[in-house]
């Protein structure tokens, strides 16, 4: 995506299957379209050349039932078009009276190492050494706590199960009693 760009272009996030399908609908929701428009061209066609017939072949004037139909069906559309606008408008007015100027597209704050050695319940060294390598595995036990950790480029750190976790933390406060 472009830096002045105002389009959000996320296709190449998207499987192959999923770009397809919404061409697929894209084109189909266009020919609909154009299905139901085809009286509008039509209509103009039959002015056209009737037009051209009366002013270069001399033939008699064009049809005043082609011309009304045309000029019946383009009101039409032009009441869709403003109805369109208005509830837009409208929309978009809602919304400034019920936000009242209030940003709420704010980031989430980063997330930092020590951050999630606190979630992990790890130094936050091994974090930050963890951070430094390219690929890292995270294998979880069945519970979901983190139960090893494997990084290429750095030795294999074994992690205590949650249970070990338990009795260091218990020994250790027995020991500062």
């Amino acid at each position: 995506m472009s830096g002045s760009s105002l389009i959000i272009d996320k296709s190449s996030t998207r499987s192959a299957w999923a770009r397809g399908r919404d061409w697929v609908l894209s084109a189909l929701a266009w020919l609909l379209y154009l299905y139901v428009i085809r009286e509008v061209f039509i209509d103009l066609y039959y002015i056209t050349t009737q037009s051209f017939a009366w002013m270069f072949d001399g033939s008699g004037r064009p049809s005043v039932a082609a011309m009304a139909r045309f000029f019946s069906t383009l009101r039409l559309y032009g009441v869709v078009v403003l109805a369109n606008g208005a509830i837009l408008i409208v929309w978009a007015l809602y919304n400034q009276l019920r936000f009242r100027g209030q940003y709420r597209r704010v980031a989430d704050r980063t997330v930092t190492v020590e951050d999630l050695a606190k979630l992990y319940r790890l130094p936050a060294a091994d974090i930050a050494r963890w951070q430094g390598s390219r690929i890292l595995v995270m294998h979880h036990d069945a519970d979901g706590t983190l139960a090893n950790v494997t990084a290429k480029g750095i030795d294999q750190i074994r992690l205590q199960s949650s249970k070990e976790l338990t009795a260091t933390s218990l020994a250790m406060n027995q020991a500062a009693d």
